[in-house]
């Protein structure tokens, strides 16, 4: 039994040091938020596999005891202003990043990079829509090419090279 407490207190110990670690990666990069624009009601929801929702990349990959079984997130949320003058088509970037501090991004599925802090940063997918000025309704549906690691995830939300929007999503 000591022996199965030294090892729990051993793993987490190990997690949290490199979350933190990811952390300060991440905190390095991340820019002010946007004055104007910002994302409400953020809701995640982590999914197996879809029926008939083809590949957005081909790879086969062997059985990964750190990855989890979930390959889909979708993710909804609120674009709102409050500035009522800034209205027209807006391009939100999504960025995951994984326990690891890594960006989850791949060209093939929709991912590039964009500027933040002057420096070239990956996104996962992006969606552009056109912006009334009150709330814009905005969808994400991303296909992993692989299956997300277990640990917590933060995804940030970027509209003009500035956040506006994160959440936290834990995969066990």
């Amino acid at each position: 039994m000591k022996a199965l407490r030294k090892i729990v207190f051993i793993c987490s110990a190990l997690f949290i040091s490199s979350w933190a670690l990811a952390q300060q990666e991440i905190q390095s990069t991340t820019s002010e938020p946007h004055k104007n624009l910002r994302a409400d009601k953020i809701e995640i929801l982590l999914v197996k596999e879809i029926e008939n929702l083809g590949d957005t990349a081909k790879h086969h990959h062997h059985h990964d005891p750190h990855k989890s079984s979930f390959r889909i997130v979708h993710l909804k949320f609120v674009l709102t202003s409050n500035d009522p003058t800034i209205t027209g088509n807006k391009t939100i970037l999504m960025r995951i990043i994984d326990p690891m501090g890594h960006d989850i991004y791949d060209i093939g599925s929709g991912g590039g990079l964009f500027m933040l802090n002057k420096k070239e940063t990956p996104y996962t997918y992006k969606y552009t829509g056109n912006f009334d000025g009150k709330s814009m309704n905005v969808d994400f549906l991303y296909k992993h090419t692989s299956k997300f690691k277990k640990g917590i995830h933060i995804i940030e939300f970027y509209v003009d090279g500035k956040k506006i929007g994160e959440e936290h999503f834990l995969i066990q």
